[in-house]
């Protein structure tokens, strides 16, 4: 049965309610380093290569050659592993990132988006749920760019089959040695696929960086991560645990009622902050002027009445 995450505690409202909320953090003196939406407060936050399924993290290097195969001219300009895992995560692969922003506007619409309850998980109702925004709070040490050794080493474990993975962070979780822990043949197959897009990648892995996620800032080469503020975070073992990581990264959560959902979305829309702007392509503005036509057509005939 699906697992469910509880309802955070407190819940927002109004655009407004929100952005005095985040004040208050500013005004004790912490900065979140990025946000993220969901329009159901129950789903974990991870990858949705993690999440039951999907069966692409059994095939996870399989999948990705079978897109590359079909379009390879989307991925001529891709110089890494991590570029190519920000495209097909654009289209719509699951992969091992997780989409946040920098811009607290842009998560409360995402978090603010109508949903109805489908799995199956017979405690939750199927009926319109409430959302959820996690503010992340990310230790400087686990902050990267999109060119750092260690994300390239994370994005690569993408290419490795399933035993590989299984096997290497099965030793990266046991292991005390960094020399001993670079000698095993399994490793070896992941300094191969590094080594094809930084050849002179020195072959030095810390076990403990293949196990835990990091905050990844993005080239802003791609439209949607421009127009969404975005970034990411980069997951390499699945079952990585918060409790585990010596530097986990804090994160706070609020609630967003299925009630509060219309109004915020109609209070981010006179902001600026609406599906057209947040999906610049030419079919989402399609669909959003249509709707605003819709919408003002059917606030004249309310009027009639």
């Amino acid at each position: 049965m699906e697992i469910i995450k509880p309802k955070p505690a407190r819940e927002i409202k109004s655009v407004s309610q929100f952005i005095d909320y985040i004040m208050r953090w500013r005004r004790a003196g912490e900065k979140p380093t990025a946000f993220r939406g969901q329009s159901f407060y129950g789903w974990p936050m991870k990858p949705k290569i993690f999440r039951k399924g999907f069966n692409i993290y059994e095939n996870e290097g399989q999948a990705i050659r079978d897109v590359i195969s079909l379009h390879p001219k989307e991925f001529d300009d891709d110089k890494t592993m991590f570029d190519r895992l920000v495209r097909m995560q654009h289209f719509g692969l699951p992969t091992r990132l997780l989409d946040v922003t920098i811009n607290p506007l842009v998560a409360l619409w995402f978090a603010s988006e109508k949903y109805t309850y489908d799995g199956d998980n017979t405690n939750i109702r199927r009926v319109a749920q409430g959302g959820r925004l996690t503010a992340y709070f990310v230790p400087v040490e686990r902050q990267k760019y999109y060119d750092s050794d260690t994300v390239s080493c994370l994005s690569n474990l993408a290419n490795l089959r399933i035993d590989q993975k299984d096997e290497i962070f099965k030793i990266a979780t046991s292991s005390t040695q960094v020399d001993l822990f670079n000698e095993q043949v399994v490793v070896d197959y992941l300094f191969y696929h590094i080594g094809m897009e930084k050849p002179h990648f020195r072959k030095l892995i810390k076990p403990e960086d293949l196990l835990f996620p990091l905050y990844v800032k993005p080239k802003l080469n791609n439209k949607r991560i421009i127009a969404q503020s975005g970034a990411f975070l980069i997951y390499g073992a699945r079952d990585y645990t918060p409790s585990t990581n010596p530097t986990p990264i804090p994160a706070r959560s609020v609630f967003i009622p299925s009630s509060a959902k219309e109004r915020i979305r109609q209070e981010l829309e006179t902001l600026g902050i609406h599906e057209s702007t947040i999906f610049p392509d030419i079919e989402r503005t399609s669909k959003f002027v249509t709707l605003r036509y819709q919408n003002a057509l059917n606030d004249r005939a309310n009027a009639l009445i």
